[in-house]
């Protein structure tokens, strides 16, 4: 057993050699890990750039969607004043006032007395 244990002096070079190797052996570990954490950063960016471009895109989209409402909107009101200023025209012509005026115009008077239609002395007249 005594001659597996080393003297005192070599057992420092030994470890010394062991700390070099070591160092070695960590810097290359830390230039991958370096590598590998460019890497993870390039594809978070690139997740991040995409997930912004995606969102921008439906933000364009329903912007134009709102620009498309608004415009129908426009349309309907416009159709909706036209509607009442065709009804407004038809009650102005369907007044009283008007309907009179219209009616002496066309050379029409007061009945002196109500007769009413007998359609059995209408299709006698119109027998031969």
């Amino acid at each position: 057993m005594a001659i597996l244990t080393l003297p005192p002096l070599i057992r420092p070079r030994l470890a010394l050699k062991q700390v070099i190797d070591n160092v070695a052996e960590t810097q290359s570990n830390i230039a991958n890990t370096r590598l590998d954490t460019r890497k993870f950063v390039f594809v978070m960016a690139t997740v991040v750039t995409l997930n912004l471009l995606v969102i921008a895109g439906i933000n364009i989209l329903m912007t134009q969607d709102a620009f498309t409402l608004q415009r129908l909107k426009s349309e309907r009101n416009t159709a909706l004043d036209a509607k009442d200023a065709i009804l407004n025209r038809v009650n102005q012509m369907n007044s009283p006032v008007n309907l009179a005026r219209v009616a002496q115009d066309m050379g029409m008077v007061p009945a002196s007395k109500i007769e009413y239609l007998n359609f059995s002395q209408l299709s006698e007249v119109t027998t031969p």
